[in-house]
């Protein structure tokens, strides 16, 4: 016996050790509900480290945001307190989640909990700041509190703080007896909001997202940023629906996405993965789409291309979540009248699309024809699009089409289908014939693109990347402020022209289904490949931050010159 324990309590003693240091969640994950929808963690410690490594300090930060304000001293030192005096943990994860409220299943409650490393400073701090109906600090057995107003409050314990922010909308109804919309008073939330903070100091591990395993992963690569979706709140969501689908849940529960966030040598990088339940999982393996087809924009007529969003996927996807939902045969019921099936419809395209818009810009004013005063000037468009879908199976492709078209929205001339009056109204340009259907920006635009006559001009890492990915999305973000430069004449034109010398373009991408999950990538590259991004971007928002500032004081000081301070403020103010 005594050996058989010799061996059982040092193996006991390792799986210990092991559960321990497999669960990387930060400690203060314990205060997030497992229902949360979504959590968005910042690590401020590694930020500060990435901008020192740059040769950026945050003093340098906060003087070069405030250089062009000569009133800025007391701003400042309202950022030191914060920073140096409040008891504030700055080395520590901040992390913003939301949640919906257990009395209003449509409710939000916001929150945004932070690390203290002095409770007794944090108080002190609290205390100090002055606001016109501050409450005084009050205290239950969990944790300090200040009410800051009837919807949100403040609560803190000796490592702690969350400040919460409960939604109380007002929602106007209609008294059908007296014939008019009726305003309710706004509910005092006092008692529901210090209970929804009581549960969340409360909680057992288990109620929390500290026990949730694709959240302890999450923090196992060392990053800037963590992002994590849940489906919880969704299924709380629904749970109020009077129509209750059969096996709803066991397809929206337990499914997470997890994305991290990294500040690299002159791109930012953000790597997503999204974890799917049994039920989930097994349609979208059955069901695996093709990749993207970029043949659909290599004809774009245009070498000032803006923006691509292509995807590829297999339409019979829809009937096989129908079919697990065990509602195909309702659907089809409610589309008997129509003449037309749910598999018709979803077989009716190939599972392509691809969108290109081009040619943004404000665009200059020219003459109207018009001689009415209140419209002598018009814009040139502001830019051109292609959206394109092609036809899967063409005999449910042209009946979807002819279905659409006795509805009025497009009309039938000899072998395709256009724009009727409403859609010509609304700016869309459409072409509908057994290849498939193409709206576009204007009638040149598509004309153009069916010629076959242009070769588009796209970045060849850009196409390079898209290859063998099921969605993509490319976004040209130096051509596009240039576009919109060339026109803006605002304030703002400074800080319009350093971004478009910071930021080179967007690419995003998405894998098929592999291995019980979906992986993605997103990449924002900097004009400047050498330098560490966190530091380019923080030199770009500065200088934004200065641009803002000095806008906001040249307002002020032109509203002082109109309207003198003598002058009251209730005419200063209409």
């Amino acid at each position: 016996m005594k050996r058989c324990l010799s061996y059982i309590l040092p193996a006991g003693i390792l799986c210990i050790v092991f559960a321990s240091c497999s669960n990387k969640a930060p400690k203060e994950s314990r205060f997030i509900p497992k229902d949360a929808a979504v959590v968005i963690s910042i690590d401020p410690g590694a930020l500060k480290n990435k901008l020192q490594n740059g040769g950026i300090s945050l003093d340098s930060i906060w003087a070069k945001g405030f250089e062009k304000d000569s009133t800025s001293k007391e701003d400042q030192q309202k950022i030191a307190d914060l920073r140096n005096a409040a008891g504030i943990n700055w080395n520590e994860k901040i992390h913003f989640f939301n949640f919906l409220q257990k009395e209003n299943k449509k409710g939000n409650v916001m929150n945004l909990l932070f690390s203290i490393s002095d409770s007794a400073a944090f108080k002190k701090y609290m205390e100090g700041l002055t606001w016109e109906g501050k409450k005084a600090i009050e205290k239950s057995k969990e944790f300090n509190y200040l009410n800051l107003s009837n919807d949100n409050i403040l609560a803190w314990n000796d490592k702690n703080a969350i400040v919460m922010f409960y939604e109380n909308k007002i929602v106007p109804y209609y008294d059908s007896v007296n014939m008019r919309f009726v305003i309710p008073e706004k509910k005092d939330k006092k008692k529901e909001v210090l209970e929804e903070i009581t549960r969340l100091f409360t909680q057992k591990e288990s109620e929390s997202l500290a026990s949730v395993k694709e959240f302890s992963q999450l923090f196992s690569e060392k990053s800037e940023g963590y992002f994590f979706g849940g489906t919880g709140s969704t299924l709380n969501a629904l749970s109020g629906m009077p129509l209750q689908l059969p096996k709803l849940e066991e397809l929206i529960s337990n499914n997470y996405t997890t994305a991290t966030l990294s500040f690299e040598e002159g791109k930012i990088i953000a790597k997503s993965i999204t974890h799917t339940n049994p039920l989930l999982s097994s349609i979208l393996k059955k069901y695996a789409g093709p990749t993207v087809n970029t043949s659909l924009i290599n004809q774009y007529p245009s070498q000032n291309i803006n923006a691509i969003i292509m995807a590829s996927f297999n339409p019979q996807i829809f009937g096989g979540l129908l079919k697990e939902l065990e509602v195909e045969s309702l659907l089809n019921q409610f589309l008997a009248k129509s003449g037309i099936s749910s598999a018709e419809m979803y077989g009716a395209i190939k599972g392509d699309i691809a969108v290109v818009i081009s040619d943004l810009g404000v665009g200059s004013n020219e003459p109207d024809k018009r001689k009415d005063e209140l419209a002598m000037i018009k814009k040139k468009p502001m830019g051109k699009m292609i959206l394109n879908i092609p036809a899967g199976n063409k005999d449910n492709f042209m009946k979807l089409m002819s279905k659409i078209a006795d509805q009025g929205f497009i009309r039938k001339v000899g072998n395709e289908y256009k724009s009727a009056e409403l859609f010509g109204q609304m700016g869309i340009y459409l072409v509908a014939n057994e290849q498939g259907v193409i709206i576009a920006s204007d009638s040149l635009t598509y004309t153009q693109y069916k010629l076959n006559n242009n070769k588009s001009t796209i970045n060849k890492e850009a196409l390079d990347y898209f290859k063998g990915k099921s969605t993509v999305m490319y976004i040209d973000i130096a051509n596009t402020l240039n576009g919109f430069l060339k026109d803006s004449s605002n304030g703002y034109n400074n800080s319009l022209l350093t971004a478009r010398n910071t930021i080179k373009d967007i690419i995003g991408t998405s894998e098929n289904y592999k291995d019980n999950k979906v992986t993605s990538v997103l990449e924002i590259n900097m004009q400047n490949q050498k330098q560490n991004s966190l530091v380019t971007l923080v030199s770009l928002l500065t200088n934004i931050a200065v641009d803002t500032r000095a806008i906001a004081k040249r307002e002020k000081e032109m509203e002082e010159k109109i309207f003198p301070s003598s002058i009251p403020t209730v005419i200063r103010a209409n």
